[in-house]
């Protein structure tokens, strides 16, 4: 596969986030049953897991604000500290309830990370390959998503549970030194006072985009409701059709890895144009894959399944972000991946609550008609999407060279 110069010089960011994400997603195999273990209810598990994103809700945009004048790199370094700081604290938790404060914390760190990482791949990308950088974006990503859980099982059989925890720091530690010494800043960002542009003044979205930049924001949302479903609710699902600890690991593996292929090929073909197209039919994808979970039973049509999941996202993921910066003011791209992940964390808090509230009121059905529903609305709204016009792209990246 060819590589774009663009890309290429992205892989230390794109390792950092491989790196960072692996270590988060170590302790999702055992994570819920740790929490009920303290204690918890489905509904408090689903507080607990929502707060994480709810908490980044709150910070996120003010962030990537921040980041449009501070530099992006120092802010991601920050909440790289908290990947390393906070993990053992989960080892000592007396209850689930001490656990919100713990998961809070983290999301605030998350927050320093995640909309200052995208700025970053799209500040250093050109217009013409900005679908195939955020796609090897989402691969480092969803690739760390596939492995996590089943090296978190591992260490979880082999060594118990402090292992993972302990291991989630290394692995905080080493992205740490990953971007301190081999990503570099966005140039052009850090200004003295006195030069800062008045960006406030232009408007962050093109004139005529607002609903499509709602609709990428709704898709990237989606993203994160399945992922509040993997985490919340996809062991208890996995468990009552009779799988073992090892299939749910499968299931992550084959999820996160589809996730990350597809991520890579469709990224490069969304450079191509038809990024609507692309948006639709990964968003149909996915509610075609979570309507038909209801009726399978066995393991091997729930792997194709989440791999139909797994799919969608990456079809639609990369189209979606690269549109996002083709139709909004390069200026404040920071503040414009910080609204647009935090389209994604509401997803993350919306998922695991409504998944709790609705297994505990109605069982894991219930569940999966709410989300059946949401993937329906999400795929309609791509339908509204407007392709961006391609001298508008290009003023935008000349903008990006000044």
């Amino acid at each position: 596969m060819q590589i774009t110069k663009d890309s290429g010089s992205l892989w230390p960011l794109y390792l950092a986030v491989f790196v960072a994400v692996l270590g988060f997603t170590l302790v999702v195999p055992f994570f819920p049953s740790y929490v009920m273990d303290l204690g918890a209810s489905y509904t408090l598990l689903g507080f607990i897991i929502s707060i994480y994103g709810a908490s980044q809700l709150l910070v996120q945009v003010p962030i990537g604000r921040l980041s449009d004048r501070m530099g992006r790199k120092r802010l991601m370094l920050i909440g790289l500290m908290t990947f390393a700081v906070l993990p053992p604290l989960y080892i000592y938790a007396e209850n689930a309830y001490t656990l919100l404060f713990i998961r809070a914390l983290g999301g605030v760190g998350a927050a320093f990370v995640w909309p200052t990482a995208m700025a970053l791949i799209i500040d250093q990308s050109r217009a013409h390959s900005r679908g195939a950088a955020m796609g090897f974006y989402n691969a480092a990503f969803y690739s760390a998503l596939a492995l996590g859980p089943f090296m978190g099982g591992a260490l979880y059989d082999q060594m118990g549970l402090e292992a993972p925890f302990y291991f989630w720091t290394l692995l905080g530690i080493a992205s740490i030194i990953i971007v301190t010494f081999k990503v570099p800043e966005s140039r052009g960002i850090v200004l003295k006072a006195d030069e800062q542009p008045q960006r406030r003044e232009e408007p962050l979205i093109a004139p005529g985009y607002a609903i499509t930049f709602l609709a990428c924001c709704a898709v990237i949302l989606w993203s994160g409701v399945v992922g509040g479903f993997n985490i919340t609710l996809l062991p208890s699902y996995a468990k009552a059709l009779g799988f073992s600890t090892t299939d749910i690991g499968l299931i992550y593996l084959v999820y996160g890895g589809i996730t990350a292929i597809s991520n890579i090929y469709f990224g490069r073909l969304a450079d191509r144009g038809r990024r609507k197209w692309l948006i639709f039919l990964g968003s149909l994808a996915g509610l075609i894959s979570f309507a038909l979970l209801f009726i399978v039973s066995n393991l091997i049509q729930v792997l194709i399944l989440f791999a139909g999941l797994g799919l969608g996202l990456g079809i639609c993921s990369p189209a979606a972000a690269a549109l996002v910066a083709d139709t909004t003011n390069a200026s404040r791209r920071g503040e414009t991946y910080g609204i647009f992940n935090t389209a994604r964390m509401s997803g993350v808090v919306v998922g695991p609550i409504m998944a709790g509230l609705a297994a505990d009121m109605q069982g894991i059905d219930g569940a999966l008609y709410a989300f059946t529903l949401i993937a329906l609305a999400i795929t309609l709204g791509a339908v509204a999407i407007r392709e961006a016009k391609e001298d508008s792209v290009n003023s935008r990246e000349d903008a990006d060279r000044l």
